[in-house]
């Protein structure tokens, strides 16, 4: 919470204006978690050459999206980020088995629109997004049998994904919330099936 109110006050001309000062002084001694400085004033600066190329991150991201959000994503990393090793937390660099988590859960955010998210990119179809794999809809889509893959991987994400588009094909996503809220955290959902699961689990009788 201390990097957040100390980063709104360098932005309290608003963060477009921010990006496109390009002033980074005030970001000294600044880092979040794995992020240094270094790597926020790299982050802020390929997020200024965004804006300067596309105006806004929804035009960047259409710009590179064909119909695949994962390969979208790889396009802009190899546009923005060619031969740089760092900032991979945030634009992932090709992989078959990288879920994309932070990336699918913004995606999430942009293209669905109900109470929860906000749905501004209408060039994105919410049938095509992949399920943010976090570890509690990781261990609900191992319970009840959803997620054959060992480990959380993409291919595990797409598992999920299309056993979500059997109740919902047009919107697989809108279960997000509840299986991760309402059944991974709510319920306490341990991965493992046990006769204590049906008194606790919705989802339990799937």
């Amino acid at each position: 919470m201390d990097f957040l109110v100390r980063l709104f006050r360098l932005m309290e001309d608003g963060p477009q204006r921010f990006i496109e000062a390009g002033s980074w002084e005030g970001l000294k001694g600044f880092y979040y978690r794995f992020q240094k400085e270094d790597d926020l004033v790299l982050l802020f600066e390929v997020l200024r050459k965004i804006v300067g190329d596309h105006g806004t991150l929804g035009s960047m991201f259409r710009s590179f999206y064909e119909g695949d959000t994962r390969r979208a994503i790889w396009r802009i990393r190899e546009r923005y980020l060619s031969g740089d090793d760092r900032l991979t937390f945030f634009f992932p660099r090709p992989s078959p088995t990288g879920a994309q988590k932070r990336w699918n859960m913004y995606l999430r955010w942009m293209a669905r629109k109900d109470e929860i998210d906000i749905g501004i990119w209408n060039f994105i179809d919410p049938a095509d997004l992949t399920m943010p794999l976090d570890t509690h809809i990781y261990k609900v889509g191992r319970c009840v049998g959803w997620i054959t893959q060992k480990t959380p991987s993409y291919r595990a994400a797409r598992e999920v994904t299309e056993a979500l588009k059997r109740y919902c094909p047009a919107d697989p996503l809108k279960y997000d919330f509840f299986l991760c809220h309402g059944v991974g955290i709510g319920a306490g959902c341990t991965g493992k099936r046990t006769e204590k699961c049906r008194e606790t689990c919705a989802v339990y009788e799937i």
